[in-house]
């Protein structure tokens, strides 16, 4: 399967977009120990001000933020206080958080924490040897091995025997069926067309959830050469890009493609992508639902798969890309990535894999 990018809509360097607030550098922003202590959330608002993250960054971490200070006075806790079993017991409280969630709340507060740290100077360190960073002695004393596990994991991506399984079922899962006929997992060939028209999007594309569930019918294009063109909206202007899909995974895109069309004759503003029911678009939680069933018979065959999710779809499509010597920079352009230091996190993850599986 061929995999190439229309080049018009790439920009050279995929770094940081532009953000929504400033960068700031004056001492306004820059508090003092005894300011996050006397008022924690003012200092990380600051913080996070001089930080430069986009609107919608700034709102979810000052809530992250928030749950975590509210769990300290709770706890009649000082920032100074917090230890290992502290970070343990606070995560024990985020229960009904996904773990990946619960990973997000912990690299936020090591961020944090460092932040404050850095407002240390030498007299007080002389009197506060003890003066840490919480986070890392969690992860040391408690759980080291909490960031490897497969479903935590934002770098896990499949190898290409690994992929090979995965395109297997993703060929099979309509063979020798009839349009109105169930497979054995009760499900109709057009809700596996469907599920697999997704799919092939994550795994030989590289799509977010949220660009997949964007498209619209005008966004994609047919061309005479079997391939389709996917033009990616991205979540600003300078991530967008123009995908192509070849090959099989091309095929099983047209397929429900054309499915859609039918069905919406004129209305190319129509979602690619929608519930059965009343055309609405799908949510997230539906997505993840709709992978992991489609996976299921892998998963039940292949134990050691594990877990399939878009995400890991998505980071085996940036594997492909770094078994072929793609740039760095290019992958990073393909993945849609705001930073290119995202691709290199995960071409590092992708290497140790290699010598693992080598192993």
């Amino acid at each position: 399967m061929q995999l190439t990018v229309n080049r018009s809509m790439q920009t050279k360097h995929p770094l940081r977009s532009k953000p929504a607030l400033p960068r700031n550098t004056n001492s306004l922003f820059n508090k003092s120990l005894a300011e996050w202590r006397a008022d924690p959330d003012l200092a990380f608002q600051s913080w996070l001000l001089n930080q430069g993250f986009g609107q919608r960054s700034f709102t979810v971490y000052r809530a992250q933020w928030g749950v975590f200070t509210q769990w300290c006075s709770e706890q009649k806790l000082d920032l100074l206080d917090i230890q290992p079993a502290h970070i343990k017991g606070f995560l024990a409280s985020l229960l009904e958080n996904k773990l990946n969630q619960r990973h997000r709340y912990l690299r936020l507060i090591e961020r944090a924490y460092d932040a404050m740290l850095q407002c240390v100077d030498n007299e007080t360190l002389q009197a506060n040897p003890n003066l840490h960073n919480p986070v890392r002695s969690y992860q040391v004393l408690f759980d080291p091995h909490w960031k490897q596990a497969q479903a935590n994991d934002a770098t896990f991506f499949y190898l290409g025997p690994e992929r090979q399984i995965l395109c297997d079922h993703m060929r099979s899962c309509t063979e020798g069926l009839g349009m109105k006929r169930l497979d054995a997992n009760g499900k109709s060939p057009k809700r596996n067309l469907r599920d697999r028209a997704l799919a092939s999007l994550f795994l030989l594309c590289g799509l977010k959830v949220s660009e997949a569930l964007a498209l619209r019918l005008s966004h994609l294009t047919s061309n005479s050469d079997a391939s389709v063109w996917v033009r990616v909206l991205g979540t600003n202007a300078h991530l967008a890009r123009v995908q192509s899909l070849s090959g099989e995974g091309a095929q099983w895109l047209s397929q429900w493609l054309e499915i859609r069309r039918k069905e919406m004759g004129e209305d190319k503003d129509a979602l690619v992508f929608c519930t059965q029911k009343n055309e609405q678009g799908m949510h997230a939680s539906t997505v993840a639902r709709v992978i992991r069933d489609f996976f299921s018979p892998v998963i039940k065959a292949y134990p050691d798969i594990g877990l399939v999710t878009a995400q890991h779809l998505r980071n085996s499509y940036g594997a492909m890309l770094f078994e072929k010597e793609v740039d760095i920079n290019e992958v990073a352009l393909r993945l849609g990535y705001a930073e290119v230091i995202s691709a290199v996190r995960l071409h590092e993850a992708w290497a140790q894999r290699q010598e693992q599986f080598r192993g």
